[in-house]
């Protein structure tokens, strides 16, 4: 069950990141699925109601946080409500790993972004070039593949572990 549970998320995580750097957008379906399938976790693991309260309460605080950086321009609204669903999964004590993993796995989005933008500009019509633009930094950044690169190891780890608790 458990091993399912990873293949299920991991299938979820590499769908939202795929539609990110194809489409730089991720689908509130997909993203409500993972928030769906942490609750569903959740039921099947019996967790507390009073875990399952700080989970979301940890998750509405990432929410608050990225509507503030939405409004600052600086945040989609897809990473917004995907960052709610993974820290939903995070709790209180995933929390930090998962801010520290997001954040490390940005920085390197970020500069394979800048990256693939160097590349074609270096080489426009070649091969090089196609395989990079779908991640140009001129495209913007797209952020759902760090949330997923951040997110895998949180949700395996719950899901392996049967803790579905903070």
């Amino acid at each position: 069950m458990h091993l399912l549970a990873c293949v299920i998320a991991i299938a979820l995580l590499a769908s939202l990141a795929w539609f990110d750097v194809v489409h730089r957008r991720l689908p509130g379906k997909l993203v409500g699925a993972v928030t769906l399938f942490y609750l569903v976790m959740a039921t099947l693991a019996k967790a507390p109601l009073s875990s399952v309260a700080v989970h979301v309460g940890v998750a509405l605080i990432a929410f608050s946080v990225g509507a503030a950086l939405f409004a600052a321009g600086l945040l989609g609204g897809g990473d917004v409500k995907f960052a709610f669903a993974v820290f939903l999964w995070a709790g209180a004590t995933l929390a930090i790993p998962a801010f520290v993993l997001i954040s490390l796995a940005g920085l390197v989005v970020a500069l394979v972004a800048l990256a693939a933008g160097w590349l074609m500009r270096r080489s426009p019509s070649g091969v090089l070039a196609r395989i990079a633009s779908p991640w140009s930094a001129a495209r913007g950044v797209p952020y759902g593949v760090a949330i997923s690169l951040g997110a895998l190891p949180i949700i395996v780890v719950r899901t392996l572990a049967g803790g579905m608790t903070s």
